[in-house]
């Protein structure tokens, strides 16, 4: 690992641990806004600011695709919390949540969008314009977030590719309004959807639809 990276790492927070994410999925949601998230390997490291998020439950929440047991798409959401669920919608876009509540309890997190706060690459590839981070599709695909994802431990120990982190200290806490989700046909009225108040990066959110 870089030292330029480890060095970025260690100015960024204090990593959350596997009992941030045991906790009911609104109140993680919520927690998620403000908080930072790192993207890492060898030579180049994304870290982005969580700025949106949706809550979804499991039995109790008919918008959720564990509202009717585990299925191979979503037994993920079976298991311990603080795990990555990712998923492809429309064929194209990956989604990423992350898992919480108790194991067995199936919630987690969608995480809907983000804004990057640091970015070092030595990869010449890699320079140009800052990406968007609107909308959990880009969010994914600047993070380079995939199927292959799906069930990474955030919390594990040593750190893996995929980390979260507290906010750093001397962070302003952003102000968190809630709304209805974006784009269920069912529980259409929880207001579970959770962003920063005012962030240029949320989701334009009209009448229960997203313009991106």
């Amino acid at each position: 690992m870089s030292l330029l990276i480890d060095d970025l790492a260690g100015d960024i927070g204090t990593r959350y641990g596997r009992d941030f994410f045991a906790r009911a999925p609104d109140d993680v949601a919520i927690d998620l806004i403000g908080s930072l998230m790192m993207v890492r390997d060898d030579d180049e490291a994304i870290v982005v600011q969580i700025v949106e998020s949706e809550a979804y439950g499991g039995d109790d929440d008919a918008a959720s695709h564990a509202f009717s047991g585990p299925t191979t798409r979503c037994r993920v959401m079976f298991g311990p919390p603080g795990h990555l669920y990712v998923y492809r919608i429309y064929g194209v876009h990956w989604c990423m949540n992350v898992v919480t509540g108790a194991e067995g309890s199936a919630s987690a997190v969608l995480l809907r969008a983000g804004s990057v706060r640091h970015r070092w690459s030595a990869r010449a590839s890699r320079g140009g314009a800052t990406p968007s981070l609107r909308g959990p599709g880009n969010l994914t695909r600047a993070l380079e977030i995939t199927g292959v994802d799906n069930g990474v431990d955030c919390c594990a120990v040593p750190v893996g590719r995929i980390s979260f982190f507290a906010d750093a200290q001397d962070e302003t806490p952003l102000e968190v309004s809630a709304s209805a989700r974006v784009g269920v046909s069912r529980n259409v009225d929880r207001p579970s959807r959770y962003f920063a108040a005012g962030h240029p990066d949320v989701s334009r959110f009209v009448a229960g639809r997203s313009r991106g």
